[in-house]
């Protein structure tokens, strides 16, 4: 299959699987294409798939790749991926600092990797879960008033006696937004080892009441440099693998 074969197929799935994406700058798309292979890697911010589009453009060619939009500036171009049928110029541009400018993709809490996952857990087990489910008796640690919250778990298949937890990278690794030394939780200890203890409680707790738990970690996916998932069609295989019990 040629390069740009190859490109097409992989905008085609990514828009398949990514619906309420209808633009993405090309740079953003570069781990996927190193993935499969179209280039050997990433280099300068994106800088193979901008050099390839150059070329097409140069040669008056960009509609061998439909999904490009070029975004042209007087000093430079712009290079967009967008969703057939759909227009870059209904998209929302806001600023980001005085000196730049980028396209503003919204992703709600429904289009997270958190959800992804657990809609593939629903795909597989043919049950949906309940999202968020909490229970009376696994509980965090008690305020300054003694009042304790109850902990949530990412999904509960209650026919299944079965709890999912999807860990995103923060529960594995630094990660400065959850881990500022001088914010402490009701616990005596920063948002990221509070986070460990209540993982590790959800794991001791939930079995004692006839509830397994399963944990299914970004790392079990191909994922970019930031730790996010590439979407893949395979996913789906691999979720069946991890639930396979």
């Amino acid at each position: 299959m040629s390069k740009i074969n190859q490109i097409n197929k992989i905008l085609k799935e990514y828009f398949e699987l990514n619906k309420s994406i209808s633009v993405i700058p090309a740079k953003d798309m570069m781990p996927y294409f190193v993935l499969a292979g179209v280039f050997e890697k990433d280099t300068k911010n994106g800088f193979p798939i901008r050099s390839l589009l150059r070329r097409l453009d140069d040669k008056n060619e960009l509609q061998q790749i439909p999904f490009v939009y070029a975004e042209r500036k007087a000093a430079n171009t712009n290079w967009f991926f967008q969703r057939s049928g759909s227009s870059i110029a209904t998209q929302k541009v806001i600023k980001v600092n005085p000196k730049k400018t980028e396209l503003s993709i919204t992703k709600s809490r429904k289009e997270s990797d958190e959800h992804y996952v657990l809609d593939l857990c629903d795909k597989v087990l043919k049950i949906k879960g309940l999202r968020q489910q909490r229970f009376d008796f696994l509980l965090g640690d008690p305020n300054f008033q003694g009042k304790r919250a109850k902990l949530p778990v990412d999904i509960y298949y209650p026919v299944l006696n079965l709890v999912i937890e999807y860990k995103e990278q923060q529960h594995t690794k630094p990660n400065k937004h959850f881990d500022k030394p001088d914010l402490f939780t009701v616990s005596g200890v920063h948002r990221g080892e509070q986070r460990k203890i209540y993982d590790q409680r959800r794991l001791e707790v939930l079995p004692k009441y006839g509830i397994k738990v399963i944990e299914i970690s970004f790392s079990d996916f191909d994922h970019d440099s930031k730790d996010r998932i590439l979407r893949s069609h395979i996913d789906l295989e691999r979720i069946k693998k991890l639930l396979k019990k």
